[in-house]
């Protein structure tokens, strides 16, 4: 639905649209994807057509589904199958995505590879015990009611693989998942967070800075006595009428300031480190005089990663630039792997005051760097280019059910959101890390534009 940038017509159930105030308690949110007119599967991203509206059964198979089903690439609960002979066929492309739902496990650790009994699985593979798992690895849920994987016990987050964090589970300390951004209930908080749940609704780790945590949340104090924590600033705003600032920590969080087309919530900072990262290359969030983090010039909205179809506008104060109006102004079709152009003919005229919708499919994504990886549901992979260079840049693209080596048409299939030449794989750059049957192995005949924050892209095959 097109926006007003004045807010006056705003709806009121928007994603990011939470409770007052942001007190933790201990205790993951997936936001749901609003719904979309839709004739045919591919017209909705990780989900369904019925009857011109675009559904979701099931995000994790454990909490959605009966026991032994998977959650497949339209968001349906699926009967078991034997997936190592499956084909998915379509077109061998890659891209990448973060979190996500598990695949049912078999015993080659649900990538139909032999596991040599003598050394056990190696990190990130599925696993039934700890006695399946190679010395010093123990066999843990990445995430409340997921599937176990085999993983390290830590000390610090540097111990672990990218997308978890080094959590106190129960009465245990391991890398498990970053469960940022997952759906939760304070009620009941530590049977649906790894770590805490807010007020607001959603799953978020402790922090020591923005860099911890994914892009669109700031790392800041909260509740009493005062815990460090990632907060989210994708969610829209308005200080005025509809929808208001619920979705911030207060009036004062609502950034409307003169670039913003869409009024967007915002985190208190103390210095540019506490705000949100974008990749490596694209202008930085910045800390106002204000205490608050500032977004950067080429981004004038807030809506959050997933958002579909993304919106645009023409930007004043000229308004002949065409802008979309994500969170980092970044978008991609998951659907197809493309970027749509902008959508044509679009009104800049100056007294028009709405926005205009992009293709159906098209929808918000962020960059991302390893440390502070991707929000819940998604994976961070770098397989985006940067501007004329076209640099590497890591992307956070939605994850699915399928493990590493198993048949893929998208990247939305696959568990770590990777497919590569029509098989599921993961982006290995910062960690190594591969599951049983894959070993990670950088690009071939590398140029200088495949590095990625100093290193060299690298995926598991």
């Amino acid at each position: 639905m097109p926006f007003s940038r004045a807010m006056s017509r705003r709806v009121a159930g928007l994603l990011g649209l939470l409770g007052a105030g942001l007190l933790v308690a201990l205790g993951p949110t997936s936001g749901c994807a609003r719904a979309a007119d839709c004739k045919r599967n591919s017209d909705c991203i990780r989900a369904y057509c019925d009857d011109g509206t675009c559904r979701v059964d099931c995000v994790d198979p454990k909490l959605d589904c009966p026991r032994g089903y998977t959650c497949g690439p339209t968001a349906q609960c699926e009967p078991p199958t034997d997936a190592s002979t499956s084909d998915a066929g379509g077109d061998a492309h890659e891209a990448g995505g973060a979190g996500g739902a598990d695949a049912a496990t078999d015993a080659s650790g649900g990538d139909g590879a032999p596991i040599d009994a003598a050394t056990g699985r190696p990190a990130l593979t599925p696993c039934a015990s700890d006695g399946d798992c190679a010395a010093s690895l123990l066999c843990r849920p990445l995430a409340k009611g997921a599937a176990s994987r085999c993983t390290r016990a830590c000390a610090l987050d540097a111990d672990c693989t990218s997308g978890t964090r080094c959590l106190t589970v129960g009465a245990e300390t391991y890398c498990a998942a970053s469960d940022v951004g997952r759906a939760c209930s304070p009620a009941s908080a530590a049977a649906s967070c790894n770590a805490y749940c807010t007020q607001q609704g959603y799953c978020t780790v402790g922090c020591q800075s923005g860099a911890d945590c994914p892009n669109g949340y700031g790392c800041m104090g909260v509740g009493t006595p005062s815990t460090r924590v990632c907060v989210r600033a994708e969610a829209t705003c308005s200080t005025a009428g509809s929808p208001g600032t619920a979705a911030c920590l207060g009036a004062a969080f609502c950034d409307e300031s003169a670039s913003m087309i869409v009024g967007g919530c915002t985190t208190g900072c103390a210095s540019a480190s506490d705000c949100p990262r974008r990749a490596a290359g694209l202008s930085p969030w910045t800390c106002g005089a204000d205490g608050l983090c500032r977004r950067p010039a080429d981004v004038f909205g807030p809506l959050p990663q997933g958002w579909a179809p993304t919106e645009w506008f023409c930007a004043p104060p000229s308004f002949t630039q065409v802008v979309d109006l994500c969170s980092d102004a970044q978008h991609l079709d998951f659907v197809h792997g493309n970027i749509p152009p902008p959508p044509s003919p679009i009104d800049c005229s100056p007294s028009n005051p709405m926005t205009t919708s992009g293709a159906s499919t098209d929808a918000c994504v962020d960059s991302c760097r390893y440390q502070g990886g991707c929000a819940w549901g998604y994976a961070c992979s770098a397989i985006g280019a940067l501007g004329a260079s076209g640099q590497r840049i890591g992307l956070c693209l939605p994850t699915g059910g399928a493990e590493i080596g198993l048949a893929c048409a998208r990247d939305g299939d696959c568990v770590f959101g990777l497919c590569y030449q029509g098989r599921c794989s993961r982006d290995c750059t910062a960690d190594g890390a591969c599951t049983a049957g894959s070993t990670c192995t950088a690009v071939a005949s590398p140029t200088a534009t495949d590095y990625v924050e100093g290193q060299l892209y690298s995926r598991c095959l």
